[in-house]
C-alpha cells in the first residue's frame, strides 16, 4: 500500500508540474480532475490531490481547497492549507474571510491561518473577532495571524488572550505580543513566567526579552534562582536567555553564580547571557567554564569570552583548539578572532591541519581580523587547501592582510 501511495503522490506531482506550457485545455482538464479527486472517499487521494494543487497553484481551485480545510481528516487539512497559502494573494482575503465565518470550525482555523501569512489590513478587524470564537483552535490560529499582521493596535485585542483558559490561546497571545513589542502587557506576561502549562512560561520569558523593558529583570532573576524542574530546556533556560538579551548587569551575579548548576544545559544559558552581557567580571568564571565537563558549556563559554574582547582570555582559548570536540575548536579559532591578539597568530596556524575544515576555515578568517601580516605566507598556502569554503576563506584573508601595515584589530 505505501509503495502505491508513494507512486500516486509522485504521480500527481508530476502532473501538476506538467501543467506548466501545457494547453490551456489540457490544463483545466487536470485541475478538474485533481479537484474532484479533494472530494474522494479515499484519505490518501484527498491528501495527495491537495498536494498536487498546491504545486500547480491554481486559482480555480481555491474555493474547493478551502472547503476542504474543513475535511475530517487532520492529514488532509493540513495538505489543503498549505495548498490554500501556496495559491491565494490579496484578492483571495474576500472568500477567506468569508471562510473564517463558516460554520466548519476546522475551516475558520484554517482561513485564519492563511489570512495570518497573506497579513492584509482588511482582516484585522474579523481576526480580532475571530480571537473571541467559541473553539479554542480557530482562537489559536486568529491570535497568532492577528499578530502576524504586524498591527501595534492589535495589541489591544490581544491582552485579555493572556488569561484565556486554552493554553494553546495563551501562548499565541504571548508570541503575538512578543513580535509587537508590546511594553503594556509585560507585566501580564511577567505573571505568566509561572504558567502551569509547559510552554507557556518559555514563551513568556522569550517575549520579555523581545519587548526589552528591563524593568522584568528582578522577576527574571527570581526565576533562575528557582529549584531546578525536571524539564531539561524549562523557563529558568529561557529566563537566562532573556537577561542576556536585556543587556543589564545586575544580572551578572547570579548568571554567574547559575554557571555552577547541575544542568549542563542550563549553565550554557548562563554563559551565553554573560556574553550578551559584556560584563569584564565575569571573564575568570567563564575561562573556568571552558573546562567543563559539558561540551555544550565550553562551547557557549569559548563564544562568550570572543564577545567579552579580553585578552587575558587568550590563552584558555588557545588550549580549546586542543578540544576533543571540533565545534568547540571552531568556536575557540572565532573568539581569538574577536579578541584581535597577534599572540594568538602561531597557534591559530597550528590548526590549519585540522582535518575538520570547519577549523582552519575559522582560524583563516581569525587571522583576517587579527590584521598581523607575519600571517601571509601560511594563509597562501591555504589557497591550495582541498575544501573550497577553506580556499575563499585563504583568499578573503589574503586581501586584508596585505591592505594592512601591520598588528592591529
Amino acid at each position: 500500500m505505501r509503495g502505491r501511495r508513494v507512486g500516486r503522490v509522485l504521480w500527481l506531482l508530476a502532473l501538476a508540474g506538467s501543467l506548466w506550457g501545457r494547453p490551456s485545455c489540457v490544463w483545466a482538464q487536470n485541475i478538474v480532475r485533481l479537484i474532484r479527486d479533494l472530494s474522494s472517499p479515499k484519505v490518501a487521494v484527498r491528501s495527495d490531490a491537495a498536494e498536487a494543487l498546491a504545486h500547480a497553484k491554481s486559482k480555480s481551485a481555491l474555493p474547493a481547497l478551502i472547503r476542504t480545510m474543513g475535511d475530517p481528516v487532520e492529514s488532509v487539512r493540513g495538505q489543503a492549507v498549505r495548498a490554500v497559502a501556496a495559491t491565494a494573494d490579496k484578492s483571495s482575503v474576500p472568500m477567506l474571510l468569508t471562510a473564517l465565518r463558516d460554520a466548519n470550525a476546522n475551516r475558520r482555523m484554517g482561513a485564519a491561518t492563511v489570512l495570518g501569512i497573506l497579513a492584509d489590513p482588511r482582516s484585522a478587524a474579523p481576526l480580532a473577532h475571530a480571537t473571541r470564537d467559541r473553539d479554542a483552535k480557530v482562537r489559536a490560529a486568529a491570535t497568532e495571524a492577528l499578530g502576524n499582521l504586524g498591527d501595534p493596535r492589535a495589541a489591544a485585542h490581544l491582552r485579555p488572550l493572556l488569561n484565556d483558559p486554552a493554553p494553546r490561546v495563551r501562548l499565541k497571545a504571548v508570541g503575538a505580543l512578543g513580535r509587537l513589542r508590546d511594553a503594556q502587557s509585560a507585566t501580564a506576561l511577567v505573571a505568566l513566567l509561572h504558567d502551569r502549562d509547559r510552554e507557556v512560561p518559555r514563551a513568556a520569558a522569550v517575549a520579555l526579552a523581545q519587548i526589552g523593558d528591563r524593568s522584568v529583570v528582578p522577576a527574571l532573576i527570581q526565576i533562575t534562582q528557582r529549584p531546578a524542574p525536571k524539564d531539561r530546556f524549562g523557563v529558568r533556560f529561557y529566563a537566562a536567555y532573556a537577561l542576556g538579551a536585556l543587556g543589564d548587569r545586575r544580572a551578572t551575579p547570579i548568571l554567574i553564580q547559575g554557571l555552577s548548576d547541575r544542568d549542563p544545559y542550563l549553565r550554557s544559558a548562563m554563559a551565553g547571557a554573560l556574553g550578551y552581557l559584556r560584563d569584564k567580571s565575569a571573564l575568570r568564571p567563564l575561562m573556568r567554564a571552558l573546562q567543563d565537563s559539558h561540551y555544550l558549556v565550553r562551547w557557549t563559554a569559548a563564544q562568550a569570552l570572543g564577545n567579552l574582547r579580553d585578552r587575558r582570555a587568550v590563552p584558555a582559548l588557545i588550549a580549546r583548539l586542543k578540544d576533543d570536540n571540533e565545534d568547540i575548536r571552531e568556536q575557540a579559532a572565532k573568539a581569538l578572532g574577536k579578541i584581535a591578539d597577534p599572540a594568538a597568530v602561531p597557534a591559530l596556524i597550528s590548526v590549519f591541519k585540522d582535518k575538520d575544515e570547519a577549523i582552519p576555515k575559522a582560524a583563516v578568517l581569525s587571522l583576517g581580523r587579527i590584521g598581523d601580516k607575519r600571517a601571509i605566507p601560511a594563509v597562501r598556502r591555504m589557497l591550495r587547501h582541498e575544501d573550497a569554503t577553506v580556499r575563499q576563506a585563504a583568499s578573503d584573508t589574503l586581501k586584508r592582510l596585505e591592505g594592512k601595515a601591520g598588528p592591529g584589530r
